[in-house]
């Protein structure tokens, strides 16, 4: 059946009445949306959620210091301000990430300098970081991609030798370890993001972590000094939450997308929107402090933070029990990582999604190497062909979700139909 011949109805309700997952809000329960309702009345108290939050976050994190702000995005501008890296200076960063990373370095009139990847794993390349390193050179950025451990004890190496600090994103990988090591715990400092696509939701939200107590004096002074998003902005924030979280159930799916399509055009809903901004945005205070309700959120996600994982490893273990992607590469180390979603590369990746995407809203993550901005890279320092395997990354990959509302049995259901024509898809690991 074309467009012209769809009935109406099919056309405002295309998947009634279909259960669909999708790949965000997969972490949360109901009780936190119910705990979160109060808070569209009264979204800054009580306050002591922050502190409460910060603490799991430093556990999890195995750092005796976190330091909570309104985004990922924002407490890493914080380190680089902490850490006082600014105009003149260069951070040598991956080549495939989101661009709200080079954005934020862009925004202290720092120069993102881009290294090649992995293939597998996605992480950067170490050799290609050994040739990025100039002069200028002041800090490694060390992102963990789609929750696997990058190749850290040579990153710390390339870092020792040419008195680096080590910038550790555990956007991905939060709960992770690598030899024992929690993720977060692996660099000079680190940071997490907790918006709704990452192991643990909060909508929005994010922290820095780290050991060294004169940087966390530093950035809890940035903390103090950041303003709250204020009371209309908190209010849209936690309406976003709750709608996240109840439109995106998997059988609810069919209304819901229609209705966060209206809250969106009505204003209701509210996310940040800086990834193709070349200066801090002018919308609202960049950084901003967590919010407080959202905090009360986080402290339930860590609490289930260990349950969480267990079901992302189980699920990318059944993935890669069949597709195979990451292979001798983690070999023992399978159930160290986060898993955010299993990630690997096929020929058509449009394909891929319209014969998933039936039963799985799953998006493109990530289509451009600089994800969030698909033109102007040159505006945060990437020319275009200076990282092959990430273009050829970008243009290729696809991912599962692993969140805990995808049951494995439907991912079963899923390969009986069109496991043999995914692995006639699978493209083997190569340079670009």
């Amino acid at each position: 059946m074309n467009d012209a011949t769809r009935p109406l109805w099919r056309k405002v309700l295309p998947d009634f009445p279909r259960v669909r997952y999708t790949v965000h809000a997969g972490a949360n329960h109901w009780a936190e949306w119910a705990a979160a309702l109060p808070a569209l009345a009264l979204p800054y108290r009580p306050a002591q959620a922050v502190r409460e939050f910060e603490a799991r976050a430093a556990r999890a994190c195995g750092c005796r210091n976190a330091i909570a702000f309104g985004a990922g995005r924002m407490a890493l501008h914080a380190i680089l301000e902490a850490m006082d890296i600014g105009p003149g200076d260069e951070i040598v960063v991956p080549g495939f990430t989101c661009t709200v990373v080079p954005n934020a370095m862009v925004y202290r009139g720092i120069r993102p300098v881009y290294a090649d990847i992995d293939p597998v794993t996605f992480n950067v390349d170490p050799a290609c970081v050994e040739r990025a390193v100039t002069p200028r050179t002041r800090a490694l950025y060390v992102q963990h991609t789609f929750g696997v451990t990058a190749d850290v004890d040579a990153l710390r190496e390339i870092a020792r030798r040419h008195g680096l600090r080590v910038i550790e994103d555990l956007a991905h990988s939060l709960g992770a370890s690598a030899g024992g090591r929690a993720h977060g715990s692996l660099g000079d400092a680190g940071f997490f993001s907790t918006d709704r696509t990452k192991v643990v939701n909060t909508h929005l939200g994010g922290c820095a972590v780290t050991d060294d107590d004169a940087l966390a004096a530093r950035l809890a002074r940035a903390q103090l000094l950041a303003p709250d998003p204020g009371p209309l902005v908190a209010r849209r924030m936690v309406a976003s939450f709750l709608a996240d979280v109840a439109c995106r159930a998997p059988g609810a799916f069919w209304i819901g997308r229609p209705m966060l399509g209206a809250l969106r055009r009505a204003g209701v809903l509210f996310t940040w929107s800086d990834e193709t901004w070349n200066a801090l945005p002018p919308g609202y205070p960049y950084p901003c402090r967590l919010l407080p309700a959202l905090a009360a959120v986080g402290i339930s996600q860590m609490d289930r933070l260990e349950r969480n994982l267990r079901h992302r490893r189980a699920i990318a273990r059944w993935l890669e029990e069949r597709i195979g992607w990451y292979g001798a590469r983690l070999a023992g180390r399978f159930d160290e990582q986060a898993w955010l979603r299993y990630s690997f590369l096929v020929r058509d990746p449009e394909a891929f999604e319209a014969r998933f995407g039936a039963r799985i809203d799953l998006g493109r993550w990530f289509p451009h190497n600089l994800f969030g901005r698909p033109v102007d890279t040159r505006a945060v320092g990437y020319e275009p062909g200076c990282c092959p395997v990430a273009e050829r990354t970008a243009r290729h990959v696809v991912n599962f979700p692993t969140h805990e509302r995808v049951p494995a049995g439907f991912l079963a259901g899923l390969w009986d139909r069109h496991g043999d024509w995914l692995l006639g898809q699978r493209l083997a690991a190569g340079p670009g």
